[in-house]
């Protein structure tokens, strides 16, 4: 009975931390104290070590010997990485789903993308990011790779706390911006159903490419304005300061930089 206890606390842990973090309502960096989260959460340190090293193995925390715990850095070369990585898992991805899905599966996928494209007509911000993030769920189940499904959920976090990030600094019209800067994605996947419909892999990894070309444009904008010349940095001493980077420029050349390697 204890051990069901402590099983459900480290899961209630576990979970609110990982959406406080996911939602960028603890801040990269953000040390995690024990004591604190037990006063929190109402639980032992039991369950909030547990709910910690779930966390760590999910790559949102970061664990360290005489260190304690604290939230992931989300650095620059993290957004570059992200996007350079994806362009290599994503039309994988797509293209096993588009050859293994089932009528099952192109019902999930139809229903998450229609739940974008009503969250886009809302113009709701969070909404906009969470469905993108069920849609891209919904094509890795499809690819029925457990292994490729795996690592590409974790690339999912990833990518929601890149557009967390992202949507979290604009401006009180920030619903609106992210509905014009992603109805382009929309409409790729829109394109998506109706290729693997067909079951043409060919396509659907030509789709994947443009889909991540353009959402890391429309990113890159988004972090350019949002952030201006300063972004979260962690050195090696673990200190997380804010130290001024010419955002825009390392950024937008990395994009330049990926899209020429596709070209080529």
């Amino acid at each position: 009975m204890q051990k069901n206890k402590t099983s459900t606390g480290a899961q209630r842990v576990y979970a609110a931390l990982r959406h406080a973090i996911i939602t960028l309502e603890i801040d990269p960096g953000t040390p995690l104290e024990e004591e604190r989260l037990c006063k929190e959460y109402k639980v032992s340190r039991t369950p909030v070590r547990e709910a910690l090293i779930r966390l760590a193995a999910d790559g949102l925390v970061e664990l360290e010997a005489n260190r304690g715990a604290r939230v992931a850095a989300l650095q620059l070369v993290d957004v570059i990485d992200h996007y350079e990585a994806m362009d290599v898992f994503q039309p994988a991805i797509w293209h096993f789903a588009t050859v293994r899905k089932n009528a099952a599966d192109i019902a999930s996928i139809k229903k998450a993308v229609g739940g974008f494209r009503n969250a886009i007509a809302r113009e709701d911000a969070e909404a906009i990011v969470q469905s993108n993030y069920e849609a891209h769920c919904a094509i890795a189940k499809a690819s029925h790779n457990r292994s490729l499904e795996k690592a590409y959920q974790q690339m999912l976090i990833d990518k929601l706390r890149v557009a967390q990030h992202a949507a979290r600094d604009l401006t009180r019209d920030r619903g609106r911006i992210l509905a014009a800067r992603l109805s382009g994605a929309l409409r790729i996947l829109e394109q998506l159903v109706d290729v693997m419909d067909r079951g043409d892999a060919k396509n659907a990894q030509n789709l994947a490419r443009d889909y991540n070309a353009h959402v890391r444009e429309q990113i890159v904008a988004i972090l350019s304005a949002s952030l201006g010349n300063k972004v979260v940095l962690v050195p090696p001493d673990g200190r997380t300061r804010r130290t001024a980077v010419p955002t825009q420029s390392r950024l937008s050349e990395a994009a330049q930089r990926q899209g020429a390697r596709r070209d080529s």
